[in-house]
């Protein structure tokens, strides 16, 4: 993979937006038409024509195997929806400044493994690259304090209230609801004896086989059992017979249904296998369990769970409010989903 297309995937789209606007920001006629007012900043037709040309590429990369006419069928049908987004950012970017949010921690470390994943000792040493790569160092930097400031405002402004406004009725319920989240698996821990072919007919392994299975019945030790009858090269021979701990849904389907009815310390039935028969043990048995709902772990996990399951109606909220809020003007011609611009009046 080249630098380059490297550097999108882990800069994101946004950031190489934000770069490739700067280098084409030396078209005047372009630079100087604005398509979106928001408060005393402006997104301009350069921004907004690289927004679309990067959406379409990632529409793209997302319908890898659809033809051409399909892919920029659905570029139609969601082209409003970027200036849309455009402009919700913007009132992100925003907000962050009003509360002074300080993001500049988490910049410099993300620059840091960035630089890392393009196999570059030092944050310097990348920035070094990108200049020869024709990409300013602070204009990366700028677009990743932005995602930053972003994703903190929705953090402390919607993500947080939630989660402080859960009540034990909302996690009671959550936790009823979602019980299949916090089950604990069931597993067995099995132990084998494998007869091999090695040169018998089948049915003649077969009959060795149940002979060893009423022995083990009858009380022949199963570790003995192992040493007779399995060969050197078996990898739980060693172990005497031991296969190790299963989970629920781990087993295959012949083998689970093998065991289903089995007490601990009980053997299957001569089990055919593809070389040879194999003689199973169940060692021991969890059964599934319900973690309690009092667990501290169990309540974390519920109140994270519990704010996600809110987060997309309160953030549309949240920017539907911002929006009222603030000065948005949309110029004639252009088009963002959910917002006219005949909805908004401007504020002085």
């Amino acid at each position: 993979m080249c630098f380059m297309k490297f550097l999108i995937m882990t800069l994101g789209i946004g950031l190489v937006l934000a770069l490739t606007t700067t280098a084409l920001a030396q078209e005047p006629e372009k630079v100087n038409e604005i398509v979106v007012r928001v408060n005393n900043e402006i997104i301009t037709l350069v921004d907004y024509q690289n927004a679309l040309r990067d959406f379409r590429e990632e529409l793209g990369r997302q319908m890898t195997g659809k033809s051409e006419a399909e892919i920029d069928a659905e570029f139609v049908r969601l082209k409003p929806t970027v200036l849309n987004y455009m402009i919700d950012d913007l009132l992100l970017e925003q907000k962050a400044k009003e509360l002074n949010i300080d993001v500049e921690a988490e910049v410099n470390q993300r620059m840091k493994d960035i630089a890392n994943q393009n196999g570059q000792p030092t944050v310097l040493a990348f920035e070094n690259e990108l200049k020869k790569q024709g990409i300013d160092p602070e204009g990366a930097r700028a677009s990743i304090r932005k995602q930053f400031q972003q994703q903190s405002v929705i953090q402390r402004e919607v993500l947080a209230p939630i989660y402080q406004r859960l009540n034990d009725k909302d996690k009671l319920d959550f936790y009823k609801r979602n019980q299949d989240a916090f089950k604990i698996p069931g597993e067995v821990t099995l132990s084998e004896i494998f007869l091999p072919l090695e040169g018998h007919t089948a049915s003649e392994v077969d009959q060795r086989a149940k002979r060893l299975v009423a022995e083990l019945r009858a009380g022949k030790s199963f570790a003995e059992a192992v040493q007779e009858n399995s060969p050197v090269g078996r990898a739980s021979r060693a172990q005497s017979g031991k296969l190790g701990v299963f989970k629920q849904g781990e087993l295959k389907e012949d083998i689970a249904a093998a065991i289903s009815t089995l007490k601990t310390g009980d053997v299957t039935e001569p089990i055919r296998l593809q070389d040879g028969f194999q003689i199973i043990r169940l060692d021991d048995q969890k059964a599934t369990t319900l973690r309690k709902f009092e667990d501290a772990d169990v309540q974390n996990a519920i109140g994270r769970a519990a704010t996600m399951e809110r987060a997309e109606e309160a953030r549309k909220k949240y920017l539907e409010k911002l929006r009222q809020d603030a000065f948005v003007k949309i110029a004639d011609g252009y088009v963002a989903a959910q917002v006219k611009p005949t909805e908004k009046t401007d504020k002085n």
